[in-house]
């Protein structure tokens, strides 16, 4: 398995811009930070995942703080059985403002994670 990261950003602690191949691994089912997905699933880009963040708290954080970074998450929820795109407000998972999960089949509101 080899991982990708796309990049919008040129910021300091940012990866470079446009698309890096991470390094490649040996694929092993077992491990849950790694679940491979058909990518049939994902019919919902992070353009539709970002409006419907902005709808559920992302808006008034964006206009609070214009210079806010917003990263995405793509990952397979096996407990749900579901695409979801985690929609960041912050520099971090962990030390977002707000997280926002979205359906990246439906482009359904999930959640507010934090």
């Amino acid at each position: 398995m080899k991982p990708y990261v796309w990049s919008g950003i040129d910021a300091a602690d940012a990866p470079s811009r446009g698309i890096s191949p991470g390094s490649e691994d040996t694929y092993n089912p077992s491990n849950s930070t790694t679940q491979v997905f058909d990518i049939a699933f994902l019919k919902i880009d992070s353009d539709k995942a970002l409006e419907v963040a902005q709808k559920h708290g992302g808006d008034k954080i964006t206009e609070k703080s214009p210079d806010t970074p917003i990263l995405y998450v793509l990952d397979w929820s096996r407990a749900s059985n579901e695409l979801i795109w985690h929609v960041i407000y912050g520099s971090s998972f962990d030390q977002a403002k707000l997280r926002v999960a979205v359906n990246a089949s439906k482009g359904d509101f999930i959640r507010v994670e934090k």
